[in-house]
């Protein structure tokens, strides 16, 4: 893909193969130093800067291993060292600092029980694991390397990125260990070498023409996931841009606006992403730097492209990729139509060779099913502690063969197209699980005398049925629960499913093909509206669960009375649930996702824009203005920690639940909300903002100000300066009819925030055209940690001359929700105390009706 660039970076090529990881870095680093590597939406670093990072960790590393020296033999498998954190430019860090020490590296989930953790460990003999302080400290089986700022050293003096370089491990040394379910759950952990890590960059970027040192990739795919860990590599190793995106904690929703910010070229993702990101209904706009998509993990049906084509446009590449553990990238189907059913996985990758086997070890003809054997120039080295493993033959040629589980046909057009596994193992959300080991656990279980463990095809995915026999089988809910303490969420059955008895065939055998589908059936994942997905947030914290749907049940996925309660106090400290809807009866009235959620809604509608979230109280009200699409009550956790004498009231759209024409302006919308709290107080104005909000807090400010009323006080939470909103670019078209979709929308019921993305697209057009007047009043601005926003912070020093800037912890969202709350509570009660000391106005500076 292109010869040698002005700056020195040469394309990856044989020679890098052969070299090994550690020699090609060292040579993309030394061509583009201050090229941007990574970039997690927090933390940007350099290719200079990650390797400078990676030094430092390696010298702890060395520290605790006994070691001064990476691996100079392929004879002794050095023992692995585990990296344990999120999805982000740490995690990155420690893994090019294992790398060069020579121990293969092996990334965990840190949203997996400890004890699954240490099981895996212990298994592994893993001899170090790089963490940081938030991540669990009780992994006795090896010893934990903690740093004050993410995984980077632990007070050792800055390192010299040369150190990476010295004795790098040779091609052929081990490099990783991946699970073939993705990292965890199945009983076979492969070993992967360097060599074979630079060969699957390789094969993903340059002989497949996908991606080269121009891209810049949007990762989406977790770390702990094979794939995950391997794209981090390869675009180091191509030397292009990674930008990391954590769906899990970020939510698909917001990926668009990543996309855009960073001008991502190549979105790497899985099928389950890809449908959330089309029910999202995003702004298209947000996608147009896109030409390249990648999809992997799982099957992908031609309902999936066929959306995500409507998303990305024409001009956009799409790719169905194969891959295994064992190998890297086997085969990738370039889509060009959209087949009712599964897509293919297409045609063999680089110097792959992919044959289909029958039973009798000669070649499958044509629509004939067998199983998929792939030869390659570099496979992995085997099964750990499982030498000879029969899966893997070498070849004269120097080639080596691996014969997969997968089963599958060639079809008439050579492509290969998957059927099945032929060891059951299924994939459930990118990871392939083994449902053997599921059961080992349920029949571990008491009362679990009989347990069998399948993957059931629905149209949003797979999801795990559990089939039990036993006493336990009276209480399935109780099952899944104390499955839940024990295995990763991606193996916890969807469903248990009591029988008296397993099928079996007339020579005795499980009868996988009689199980009964269970009473739920094959349902379809409906979109939730804004309200409905606010309880399904709490939901999943309660429950451990992902993906869920409308008709999914609160005990049926594990609840119990104690979760109930548990999901009651957050309902009444997060959401403003009233006590009398939140209660442990209601949940047994309404069981499913959406019958709760109408349930507990609360009864007033902010129709009129004005939310009170806490009348009461001897202070003066402090005004709060949602985010955009936001609703006025998910603030209520943050009024009921500013204390009992001090009155909260929200303020949202009025066209947002109730009808009313959309506002066309900032300005507009400040004075409607002006008016809104003169109802309460004609006295001093203490306002707040949360995102678009504080935009919003501002112009009232200058309003009020100039109507001659005292505003002592105003604080922006998390608030991004409009010269840092990136500017609406959508064709005239594209503008008038999202306008006309929020009028149409603002005419109707939307009880809930069931189309609040129309109020947030509209936002970020009005936000880009505000230019706010500079402010010398009291103002606190508080930026998430976690958030994008920190970036642009410095912008609002040049307009807000008074204003006193303070981090908390979370992310635009999760800063509102416990425990990150309690921070902004905390801040923003001090800054009142403040500014009613300044003043002197307390209780109140006029008349207050609160």
């Amino acid at each position: 893909m292109g010869t040698t660039r002005a700056d020195g970076l040469r394309p990856l090529g044989e020679d890098d193969v052969a070299a090994g990881v550690l020699p090609r870095l060292e040579h993309v680093v030394s061509a583009r130093p201050e090229h941007v590597a990574v970039d997690d939406g927090r933390t940007t670093l350099t290719f200079a800067e990650l390797v400078a990072r990676a030094a430092q960790v390696r010298v702890d590393l060395e520290r605790h291993l006994g070691s001064a020296t990476a691996a100079t033999d392929t004879t002794t498998t050095r023992p692995p060292v585990a990296v344990l954190g999120a999805h982000d430019a740490a995690s990155v860090v420690a893994i090019v600092a294992t790398l060069s020490t020579g121990h293969p590296v092996v990334v965990l989930d840190d949203r997996t029980p400890v004890p699954w953790q240490r099981r895996l460990l212990a298994r592994l003999g893993a001899s170090a694991v790089v963490t940081d302080a938030a991540r669990p400290g009780s992994l006795e089986t090896a010893t934990a390397i903690v740093g004050p700022d993410g995984v980077v050293a632990t007070g050792t003096d800055e390192a010299d990125p040369a150190l990476l370089w010295r004795d790098p491990p040779p091609a052929e040394a081990p490099a990783v260990v991946a699970f073939t379910s993705g990292t965890t759950g199945a009983s076979k952990p492969v070993v992967g070498s360097h060599r074979l890590l630079v060969r699957d960059a390789w094969n993903s970027a340059v002989a497949s023409c996908c991606y080269d040192e121009t891209d810049i990739v949007l990762h989406t795919l977790p770390l702990p996931f094979h794939a995950g860990l391997t794209t981090a590599v390869h675009t180091l190793l191509v030397g292009c841009g990674m930008r990391l995106f954590d769906v899990r904690s970020l939510g698909v929703a917001t990926l668009p606006r990543a996309v855009a910010d960073s001008g991502g070229t190549l979105l790497v993702t899985s099928p389950a992403i890809l449908r959330g990101l089309a029910a999202s209904d995003p702004d298209r706009d947000l996608l147009t730097s896109l030409s390249g998509l990648t999809v992997a993990g799982e099957s992908v049906y031609g309902r999936d492209v066929e959306a995500a084509r409507e998303l990305v446009g024409s001009h956009c590449v799409v790719r169905n990729r194969y891959g295994a553990s064992e190998v890297g990238l086997i085969a990738e189907h370039v889509v060009t139509d959209f087949p009712s059913g599964r897509l293919p996985v297409g045609r063999a990758v680089g110097w792959n060779r992919v044959d289909v086997v029958r039973e009798d070890g000669r070649s499958a003809d044509v629509d004939e099913k067998g199983t998929i054997v792939v030869t390659a120039p570099d496979v992995a080295l085997g099964y750990l502690g499982r030498d000879d493993d029969p899966a893997f033959v070498d070849n004269r040629d120097g080639t080596r063969t691996f014969r997969t589980s997968d089963l599958g046909r060639r079809l008439r057009d050579g492509t290969i197209d998957l059927t099945g596994r032929s060891d059951h193992a299924v994939s459930v959300r990118g990871y392939l699980v083994d449902p053997g080991e599921v059961e080992a656990v349920a029949l571990a279980l008491p009362g679990v005398r009989e347990c069998v463990v399948t993957g059931h095809e629905s149209p949003s995915g797979t999801r795990l049925l559990a089939y039990v026999v036993g006493e336990a089988a009276s209480d399935p809910a109780a099952v899944r629960a104390r499955l839940r303490e024990h295995l990763p969420g991606h193996m916890v059955p969807a469903e248990v499913v009591a029988l008296s008895a397993l099928p079996r065939t007339d020579r005795g055998k499980i009868d996988r093909r009689a199980l009964p589908l269970p009473a739920s059936g094959d349902r379809g994942h409906e979109p939730l509206t804004h309200w409905e997905q606010l309880v399904a947030d709490a939901w999943t914290l309660v429950l451990d669960v992902v993906d869920l749907r409308p008709d999914d049940d609160f005990f049926a996925l594990g609840g119990d009375s104690l979760a109930a309660e548990e999901l009651m106090t957050r309902l009444r400290d997060d959401l403003g649930v009233p006590g009398e809807q939140a209660s442990s009866s209601t949940i047994a009235q309404a069981p499913t996702l959406r019958e709760f959620a109408a349930a507990v809604e609360p009864r007033h509608r902010g129709g009129g824009g004005r939310v009170p979230l806490h009348a009461a109280g001897t202070r003066p009200p402090l005004f709060v203005t949602a985010g955009a699409g936001g609703l006025g009550r998910t603030l209520g956790s943050l009024a009921r920690r500013l204390g009992a004498d001090q009155p909260v009231h929200a303020l949202q759209s009025p066209s947002l639940e109730g009808r009313a024409l959309p506002d066309v302006s900032i300005t507009a919308t400040a004075r409607r909300h002006l008016a809104a709290a003169r109802e309460v107080t004609t006295g001093p104005l203490f306002l707040a903002g949360h995102g678009f909000g504080g935009l919003v807090a501002l112009e009232m400010a200058r309003l009020a100000e100039e109507a001659g009323q005292t505003v002592p006080f105003v604080a922006l939470l998390d608030t991004t300066p409009p010269s840092h909103v990136r500017p609406d670019s959508r064709p005239r078209w594209r503008r008038v009819k999202a306008d006309l979709g929020l009028l149409q929308a603002s005419l109707r019921d939307t009880t809930g925030g069931t189309e609040a993305w129309r109020w947030q697209l509209k936002a970020d057009a009005l936000a880009a055209a505000y230019v706010p007047a500079p402010r010398r009043g009291r103002t606190l601005v508080l930026t998430a940690s976690d958030g994008p926003g920190a970036a642009g912070q410095e912008a609002w020093a040049q307009i807000l001359t008074g204003a006193t800037h303070r981090h908390v912890p979370g992310g635009p969202l999760t800063m509102l929700r416990p425990p990150n709350v309690d921070a902004v509570a905390s801040h923003l009660r001090t800054a009142i105390d403040d500014a009613l000391a300044a003043v002197d106005t307390h209780p109140t500076g006029g008349e207050s009706r609160a």
